[in-house]
């Protein structure tokens, strides 16, 4: 994404008309490296977002609204002590690199007027959110870093801001930019030094830079083609409010994945109201997607550890069984040892004996232990027998019980998968703690988390539920469903249980179907096009032997094969 200055400076324009004036009401911290200001401008609400993570940093406005950490971290309450109801005078960027500066105006404990620069830098790993005073210094800051080699500067409370040192030219230098391009000569591709010598272009934004100049590559750059690159600058560091300013998204396979400011040449883009939607639909996702994954790591990791050690358990359990159908050699061993016991002294290590239990009676040679009187071979041999007869039982009733936890563990797959909250999370791990994946945590009555709703949907006037774990699964279907209700699972694959609620009524195909495309959405086998999904009357259904949350059994049910599809229009809650 052209997440740089030339893009930057056209957010800041735009937010800076939006945000001009408004007043900050509320300050909240949902994520360790994420503040959001809900600021009241020109009459209306607006969330604005900062994210100072290195892999997604951004500022925007959003409609997503996350829950606040249960406990503000100090940092959040820095903010809302010398920020809260606070008036926005300037949204712009500092120092022309990608650092956004909202100065922001309020009054102390003794109702003086102050003024601070909220200080969000845009750089990658070096993304930082701080807060400086008047004076130009830092009264706190998100990441504090005493002293940073790369950047040369201090990040600390009590400590001057400095902008970070820029090593290469400045876009609104231009006299320094006719220079550096009059020494260009082709050795390397004309993007690739444009890229290497100019501060705030990305590989995207340089290259159209190029494109907008009509100089595509040239081994020496006449002057006519230097005050082509020059306007072309001029062009789009003035974008914003200009004719060209139309922001856009490039679209594949439904998801947004790159904006721009104006559609760029050789990309096929959507039109978006405004940079700042465009910029919500490519990197929100992208960040809900990464957080969950950040927050179900250790789960995944010890899901899959406890998953591997049952999958091998089951393995030994196999191979076993295996051996144990061998027994039956060891009894005839033993017989025939018995039947020749005349001809066997102590100390032979073999004997040769006719098979009896064969057709033509062959010779077999029978190995001997030549510490062991014949009896005593006859009955080691037997004992191998017995021993192996017991294993096959034990180990036959291990394999079930085996199989039937590893497709327990199964059902739980999906449910990491899907957990984003904070009381989704829990509930997966509790159910990992269960099943000893994980160790028991001490339970903090102090930080009790209120327990995750399903999904739900209203479709045609029916209600339709869809569990995002066992847990929730076991409740939807076994308290919260009545007997009439529609229960809803893939045929031969592991997913979400969906209820819907009948209430008396007749559930009409379409509600069936919808319910059924639903289902297999939130399945497993969500990847390989048509789906069947069983479905039957909540009163069919019984839980399963193993007593384990979700999984239940059935054998009265009718099948629909369908496409997986998440209906999101018809979603009501999440």
């Amino acid at each position: 994404m052209p997440n740089d200055y030339i893009t930057l400076r056209a957010l800041a324009a735009e937010l800076d008309e939006r945000l001009r004036g408004g007043k900050i009401d509320k300050i909240q911290m949902p994520e360790k490296d994420e503040i959001v200001l809900l600021v009241r401008a020109a009459g209306q609400n607006h969330r604005l977002a900062i994210s100072c993570n290195a892999n997604n940093p951004r500022i925007h406005l959003t409609q997503i609204k996350k829950p606040s950490a249960q406990v503000a971290p100090a940092f959040c309450m820095h903010l809302r002590k010398h920020l809260a109801n606070g008036a926005i005078e300037r949204i712009s960027l500092l120092g022309n690199d990608r650092i956004v500066g909202i100065e922001i105006s309020a009054r102390n404990e003794l109702h003086d007027v102050v003024r601070f620069t909220l200080t969000a830098e845009m750089m990658g790993r070096y993304s930082n959110i701080l807060v400086v005073n008047e004076r130009g210094i830092i009264t706190d800051s998100l990441k504090q870093v005493s002293y940073d080699t790369a950047t040369k500067r201090c990040l600390l409370p009590s400590a001057r801001y400095e902008l970070p040192a820029q090593g290469k030219i400045l876009l609104q230098d231009p006299d320094a930019i006719r220079a550096c391009l009059t020494r260009y000569d082709g050795t390397e591709t004309l993007l690739a030094y444009v890229i290497k010598h100019f501060a705030g272009l990305s590989n995207a934004t340089a290259a159209q830079l190029l494109c907008d100049a009509g100089v595509r590559d040239a081994r020496a750059l006449s002057d006519d083609r230097i005050d082509a690159i020059l306007q072309a600058i001029e062009s789009m560091l003035n974008c914003y409010g200009s004719e060209r300013f139309a922001p856009c998204v490039q679209m594949s396979d439904g998801c947004a994945i790159d904006y721009y400011m104006y559609p760029y040449q050789g990309v096929e883009t959507t039109p978006a109201p405004s940079l700042n939607d465009a910029i919500e639909r490519c990197v929100s996702e992208k960040d809900l997607r990464q957080r969950r994954d950040e927050r179900t790591r250790y789960l995944q990791k010890a899901y899959n550890a406890l998953l591997n050690k049952t999958q091998k358990k089951l393995d030994k359990c196999l191979e076993r069984y295996a051996q144990s159908q061998n027994q039956d050699e060891y009894r005839i061993l033993g017989e025939l040892i018995t039947a020749n016991l005349h001809r066997i002294r102590k100390g032979d290590t073999r004997i040769t004996v006719a098979d009896y239990y064969r057709p033509d009676c062959p010779d077999r040679v029978i190995q001997l232990d030549e510490r062991l009187t014949p009896q005593q071979n006859a009955q080691a041999y037997f004992k191998k027998y017995a021993k192996l007869k017991r294993t096959e039982a034990v180990v036959v009733e291990q394999i079930e019980q085996t199989r039937d936890f590893l497709q327990y563990l199964q059902t739980i797959a999906p449910s990491i998968a899907m957990c984003s909250t904070p009381q989704e999370i829990a509930e997966v791990q509790a159910e990992l703690e269960s099943v000893g994946a994980l160790r028991v945590r001490k339970q903090d009555k102090s930080t009790k988390i209120k327990p995750a709703q399903p999904l739900l949907y209203e479709y045609e006037d029916f209600a339709i539920c869809v569990g995002k774990n066992n847990y929730q699964n076991e409740k939807l279907t076994f308290k919260l469903a009545n007997g009439n209700d529609l229960w809803v699972h893939t045929k031969d694959a592991h997913s979400s249980h969906v209820i819907v609620f009948a209430e008396g009524r007749d559930i009409p195909e379409s509600v069936i179907r919808t319910a059924c495309e639903i289902c297999a959405y939130y399945s497993h086998a969500a990847d390989g096009g048509k789906i069947a999904c069983d479905y039957t009357l909540r009163k069919n259904l019984r839980r399963h032997p193993i007593g384990k949350p979700g999984m239940v059994l059935y054998t009265t049910y009718r099948t629909a094969v369908v496409s997986p599809n998440r209906h999101e229009t018809y979603l009501v809650r999440e």
